[in-house]
C-alpha cells in the first residue's frame, strides 16, 4: 500500500506510545471514521487488494476487519526494538487497518495506522503518530469508498 511512505518517514522523527488498541486511543492518535449506509465490502476488498508490495501481509481476523502489515527496514526495526523494549523473535510492523462496527442500519468504519512493536512479555506496544497528511489520505480513502465523515471529539 502506498500509505506507508509518510508513516515510514515519521517513524524516525519520533513516536508517541499508546499502550492500548482501543478505538478511543486510535482516534486520539489520528484515526479517521466514516459512516457507511451498508456493509462496506468494496472498501475491505480494496484494502486487501492493494496490500501487495514485498514485505506486506494481509491479515483478515474477521469479516469486519482487514489490516495491511508491513515490515520496516532492518535499521528501522532495530531502532524500534531498542527504543521500545521489543523482541527480535517477532519483528515490529507498520499497520494500516480498517475496522467496521455495525451502527443502527449502517456501519462505522475506523481507518487506523500504527506501528506494533511486540514486547518480550508477549504483549505489544502500539505507537501512533499524528500526521496531518496521512490523516487526510485516510479520510479521502473512506470518502472515495462511499463513507460519510463521522465527527469525533
Amino acid at each position: 500500500m502506498r500509505f506507508f511512505a509518510p508513516l515510514a518517514l515519521v517513524v524516525l522523527a519520533g513516536c508517541t506510545a499508546v499502550a492500548t488498541g482501543s478505538t478511543e486511543a486510535a482516534l486520539r492518535g489520528g484515526a479517521q471514521q466514516a459512516y457507511f449506509p451498508s456493509y462496506p465490502e468494496g472498501l475491505f476488498f480494496a484494502a486487501a487488494a492493494t496490500c501487495d508490495e514485498p514485505g506486506q501481509t494481509v491479515v483478515r481476523p474477521s469479516r469486519d476487519e482487514v489490516r495491511c502489515e508491513s515490515l520496516p527496514s532492518p535499521q528501522a526495526a532495530a531502532g524500534l526494538i531498542l527504543e521500545h523494549n521489543g523482541t527480535v523473535e517477532d519483528l515490529p510492523r507498520y499497520v494500516f487497518a480498517f475496522r467496521g462496527v455495525q451502527s443502527g442500519t449502517g456501519y462505522i468504519v475506523t481507518a487506523d495506522t500504527h506501528i506494533r512493536v511486540p514486547q518480550r512479555d508477549g504483549g505489544a506496544r502500539l505507537l501512533r503518530l499524528r500526521d496531518a497528511r496521512l490523516e487526510a489520505e485516510m479520510r479521502e480513502i473512506l470518502m472515495i469508498a462511499g463513507g460519510r465523515p463521522v465527527q469525533t471529539k
